[in-house]
């Protein structure tokens, strides 16, 4: 990324507060829009990579349909079953850390529990017990994306404030972005006070205007 770092004071849109705001150069990722200066951003952390089947199965069902969810943790999840049952079974899901996730995953049934979405499809051979698949959470793109609380792949954080006018309607476009500095609420898009803190351990200094 390109950094500068820049002595702006007040612009007529009244996003700055003060001086010395660092500037890099990010990319928004595709099909984010029209977005405009003093949106906030989030970076695209985390992915999802294909399950792996365990080559010991005796099962040869698959697992289709994964999505992150909003507590997913980077890292290899694993779902093993632990109950079989002619066209079904049941399957434990063990996070990155080791624990059992508290919901269970049923054959032939959505599986969702704020941290991984899929489903574990029948075979013509069944399940048994110890039968597993692993499913590695990596880092993300590493794009920027306009700050929802609601995005799953890490853009759920905000880290960063739109510098410029940028459209990625249909294509990444680089973009200047403000990741310091001190800047007035009611000129930034997406900005709620609760995420003031999280802000500013990233350098990102917030004033209420009057």
């Amino acid at each position: 990324m390109d950094m500068q770092r820049t002595t702006q004071t007040n612009t007529a849109d009244n996003l700055l507060a003060g001086g010395g705001q660092v500037t890099w150069t990010v990319t928004i990722a595709s099909g984010e829009g029209a977005l405009i200066r003093g949106q906030l951003l989030g970076k695209v952390s985390l992915a999802a990579g294909a399950p792996v089947a365990d080559a010991g199965n005796t099962g040869d069902g698959t697992v289709t349909g994964v999505t992150l969810d909003a507590v997913t943790r980077e890292g290899t999840y694993v779902i093993e079953c632990i109950a079989a049952a002619a066209n079904s079974g049941t399957f434990k899901v063990v996070d990155p850390e080791g624990y059992a996730i508290d919901a269970q995953a049923e054959v032939g049934t959505p599986f969702t529990s704020g941290h991984l979405n899929f489903t574990i499809n029948d075979g013509a051979t069944d399940f048994i017990v110890g039968d597993k698949f692993t499913i590695a959470v990596g880092a993300g793109s590493g794009k920027y994306r306009a700050y929802s609380a609601g995005n799953v792949d890490g853009s759920r954080h905000p880290v960063a404030i739109l510098a410029a006018d940028t459209d990625a309607t249909s294509a990444d476009a680089p973009a200047p972005a403000y990741v310091a500095g001190q800047f007035h609420d009611s000129a930034i898009t997406g900005y709620s006070a609760g995420l003031s803190a999280a802000l500013r351990m990233g350098g990102i200094f917030i004033k209420t205007q009057g």
